[in-house]
């Protein structure tokens, strides 16, 4: 990706995350972390969701990630009674994110935003 291409989106999501008081989306959340595209999605433009595997090669695996998260309250939702779900199950990407436990579970919290 082109260096001012890069900035653009890295500005915009920063002037988005100004103006809502905080990231939105996975994508600006990257973004404003200075991550392209690229760094998620293999082609250009992305014709697939991302795959799991390509979150876990920064992220790391399930187990590193409930270890990672240890700490969340009332539950860790990386360690959890539904295996090793894929990421885009809470993590959208594109559109905000959801708490898959929330189907079944009502837990009285927010959902952290990602890292």
């Amino acid at each position: 990706m082109p260096k001012a291409l890069l900035f653009t989106a890295v500005l915009l999501s920063t002037l988005v995350m100004s103006a809502a008081g905080s990231a939105a989306t996975l994508a600006e959340t990257h973004a404003a972390r200075g991550v392209a595209c690229s760094g998620c999605h293999e082609e250009n433009p992305p014709a697939r969701p991302v795959e799991t595997a390509r979150c876990q090669s920064c992220h790391g695996d399930y187990q590193k990630l409930a270890e990672r998260t240890r700490n969340m309250q009332p539950t860790n939702v990386h360690a959890n009674h539904l295996g090793d779900l894929d990421c885009s199950e809470c993590h959208q990407g594109h559109q905000p994110e959801k708490l898959v436990c929330s189907e079944c579970h009502q837990f009285k919290f927010t959902m952290p935003k990602s890292r």
